[in-house]
């Protein structure tokens, strides 16, 4: 098979949470390395299937440094740290990759499941200030 079917194989595997099977075929001619969405899947899939959390990021980051404007990449780099139970870098690399694609489907449901607030509208005021309440139920309304 052609390098380039073979990430297209390993990358709809990682997708569906088939992580085992994404290693064996990303681990095939090592087809991930000139890829960075796959580099990515298959650090996300190395950090499910072997925890080898520190490999798993640092192959993240240099994904995302090929591909910045990948929100996809941030999406898996997130849940790595979540894995590794780091979720204050976790939800930065959310909003990274929001601000790539502020409508991107797998990033608003990972910060929906984590349940992170918005920041307050007004940010020298307490989250617990009418004022900020009330412009942040308008904002909701707006958004």
């Amino acid at each position: 098979m052609e390098t380039t079917g073979l990430v297209e194989k390993g990358i709809r595997f990682a997708r569906d949470g088939r992580y085992d099977e994404a290693l064996r075929v990303f681990d095939e001619d090592l087809c991930f390395t000139q890829h960075p969405t796959a580099m990515a899947y298959y650090a996300l899939s190395l950090a499910m299937v072997e925890g080898n959390f520190d490999k798993a990021i640092s192959l993240c980051l240099i994904a995302a440094e090929k591909e910045f404007y990948n929100p996809e990449i941030y999406l898996n780099l997130g849940r790595i740290f979540l894995l590794n139970n780091q979720k204050s870098v976790a939800i930065k690399a959310f909003r990274k990759g929001l601000k790539i694609d502020n409508s991107h489907y797998a990033i608003l449901l990972e910060m929906r499941r984590l349940g992170v607030r918005r920041r307050p509208v007004l940010s020298f005021l307490s989250r617990q200030s009418s004022v900020n309440k009330f412009l942040g139920f308008i904002a909701g309304r707006i958004a």
